[in-house]
């Protein structure tokens, strides 16, 4: 790396009559900016060069390969004013760049977008699916009705008897069995398919 304190001019620069400890070390600036930041401190009339930056580090002890960078040395005295500078050409720098690289894209958008009054114009389709309507459930019978309604009276009749002693002299548990057994036996006959009946398949 360079010295921080150069002992001598630079070649082809003028002395300014300032010693080796008036120099200072202010900023790594890359390269492509070093110039724009050494016209901004001239113009604030601070005494500042640029030096290009080596990398005198043994071959083994090299990690990466640092971009080519200018090490600026000014005045001491104007350290502190001359790195604000600096730090705001290169950041106007960045800014303009980065407006560049934006200005020159492109956006390809899709020009055959489907609009709302396109869509409306559509012609609708005659043919759709239309549920067809449900055939209403056909009504009980007389005699399912009787035959369940003899299955739910026998077992009441049967709970109430064991519930309140109400037996009829012994007769309720007997009648309660008797019609729940004669009102399920008729179900279960009634839902034998017999061969008249036959099997009318899937309707479509």
């Amino acid at each position: 790396m360079s010295q921080d304190f150069p002992a001598a001019v630079p070649l082809g620069a003028r002395s300014n009559g300032l010693t080796a400890f008036d120099w200072t070390h202010a900023y790594y600036a890359p390269a492509p900016m070093a110039g724009a930041m050494l016209l901004e401190l001239f113009t604030a009339k601070i005494p500042a060069y640029a030096v290009t930056t080596e990398d005198n580090s043994p071959y083994r002890g090299l990690t990466h390969v640092a971009p080519l960078t200018e090490s600026i040395f000014v005045e001491r005295s104007e350290k502190k004013r001359a790195i604000e500078i600096m730090s705001h050409v290169e950041s106007s720098q960045i800014e303009n760049q980065f407006a560049d690289i934006v200005g020159t894209l492109t956006l390809d958008a899709p020009t055959d977008i489907s609009t709302h009054d396109e869509l409306a114009s559509l012609p609708e389709l005659d043919e759709h699916f239309v549920p067809p309507i449900p055939e209403a459930r056909p009504a009980s019978d007389t005699i399912s009705r009787v035959a369940k309604s003899g299955v739910v009276g026998g077992a009441a009749l049967i709970l109430i008897s064991q519930i309140t002693s109400w037996n009829l002299d012994g007769m309720a548990p007997w009648i309660g069995a008797l019609t729940l057994v004669t009102g399920g036996l008729t179900l279960w006959a009634r839902m034998i398919p017999t061969e008249e009946s036959g099997d009318d398949g899937a309707v479509v």
